[in-house]
């Protein structure tokens, strides 16, 4: 599989709009319990690094995003601290969507069936310590 930047002007097109789609994704996983974040954060990198190298850098290089990329790039895993942060956040806001929403018992059978399955996702991702070495900034400012 050929990995590099494409050069056909509708190709670029079609992969930035992936990378912004996919990027919107990861934003709204960001508040959003049953949507995960990293997944889609990855996928925009992939997209943006086929589609536009300026974008990609731009991601990577963002106070936000480029930690968590820079992390995953060079010890594919995440930091102790995002992982307890975004397991705790999905447990409290399921709780509290489930203990005010008046969905019917079977569907909420399938909301904590689908929030187990998010949960094991983010358990099973590597994890680093908290105290490892920030990785070396890949891409030029």
């Amino acid at each position: 599989m050929d990995l590099r930047p494409v050069t056909d002007p509708l190709r670029s097109f079609l992969y930035v709009a992936g990378g912004w789609a996919c990027l919107g994704l990861a934003m709204i996983g960001a508040v959003l319990p049953l949507l995960p974040t990293t997944p889609f954060l990855l996928l925009a990198s992939w997209c943006f690094y086929r589609g536009s190298p300026r974008i990609h850098a731009w991601l990577h290089r963002s106070q936000w995003f480029g930690p968590t990329l820079d992390d995953w790039h060079h010890y594919h895993g995440i930091r102790r601290s995002l992982k307890h942060r975004a397991i705790v956040m999905v447990v409290a806001v399921v709780a509290i969507s489930l203990f005010y929403s008046s969905l019917p018992w079977w569907l909420r059978y399938v909301v904590l069936g689908l929030v187990g399955v998010g949960l094991y996702t983010i358990w099973t991702v590597p994890t680093l310590p908290d105290d490892a070495p920030k990785p070396p900034r890949t891409l030029a400012e």
